[in-house]
């Protein structure tokens, strides 16, 4: 059976040569030409998504949001080239109502549909180690399981499509706010004379200490955000968690003030940086790593 792959960012590209691990022919497109390295002999690079789609029993996308999903996979005509009983999984971040439109487009056409957001970044995305949210129609989520079992060590399967999303929104709201509160609190160490390799010694020993500060703290020392999250996405990711829990009306005041500081934060030279370099951009008041205080 041949796999197909659409999206192949910073996640993509390690995703989908966990999936070829499996032996199965993978067809891949990206939207903008890119160079993959060490690529197994049996996955090919297809210049349009309509091949991908026509070639392919299940088809993944990875992409940025809810936009991208709709050009790779609506606007270009892929759909409509898929067989009848195809299999779309959606490993995008999208919203909790872009999910369902997009679960019942993709259904009216015959095509089946599972929503499978993950947790980790990069290095996890490598080593298959990655953690799913999967939510769909369970003949659906029995077919697909091979694959998101060569990404994942944890599968999460949560019910009806919409509810993978919605765990994914909750998830990167907590660490939106691991990562502010953490710049607001070296910031304010900033100005109390601590170097930031004391503040974090101090913490590092303390109950406030998560796991996201210990695998970011080498970034932040360094000062170096080569992205494996850049805060573009997590600004996006927050919009859509207050967009949904003012839906719901949830009670979530804090996250207002969230989304405007990441809006704040993705306007500017740090959107393309990894999430870690948010305790920069406080202790550089917003004005960017390089332009000193």
């Amino acid at each position: 059976m041949t796999v197909g792959w659409m999206g192949l960012g910073l996640m993509g590209e390690r995703m989908v040569k966990r999936v070829a691990t499996l032996g199965e022919d993978v067809i891949a497109y990206n939207r903008t030409p890119k160079r993959m390295e060490n690529l197994p002999a049996h996955v090919r690079i297809a210049g349009d998504p309509r091949e991908v789609a026509a070639a392919a029993r299940v088809t993944f996308l990875m992409l940025a949001d809810a936009s991208a999903v709709e050009s790779v996979l609506f606007a270009s005509g892929a759909l409509d080239a898929m067989k009848q009983g195809s299999i779309v999984v959606n490993m995008s971040t999208v919203g909790v109502d872009e999910s369902i439109r997009i679960a019942e487009r993709v259904e009216a056409r015959g095509v089946g549909y599972v929503e499978s957001p993950v947790l980790g970044t990069t290095k996890p995305a490598e080593e298959g180690k990655l953690v799913a949210l999967v939510a769909g129609a369970e003949p659906h989520v029995e077919t697909v399981l091979p694959y998101l079992n060569t990404m994942a060590h944890v599968i999460h399967r949560l019910g009806n499509v919409g509810n993978g999303s919605a765990m994914k929104l909750m998830v990167n709201y907590l660490l939106a706010m691991s990562m502010l509160t953490l710049g607001e609190a070296l910031a304010f160490a900033d100005r109390a004379g601590f170097d930031v390799h004391t503040a974090l010694d101090v913490l590092s020993t303390s109950s406030v200490w998560p796991g996201v500060y210990a695998g970011k703290r080498a970034m932040i020392e360094a000062g170096d955000f080569d992205p494996q999250f850049p805060v573009k996405h997590l600004s996006k990711d927050v919009r859509l968690f207050t967009d949904i829990s003012g839906h719901w009306r949830a009670r979530t005041p804090i996250a207002g003030l969230a989304r405007d500081l990441l809006r704040r934060a993705a306007q500017g030279p740090f959107a393309e940086l990894d999430m870690a370099a948010l305790t920069a951009w406080f202790r550089d008041d917003g004005r960017g790593p390089s332009e000193g205080r």
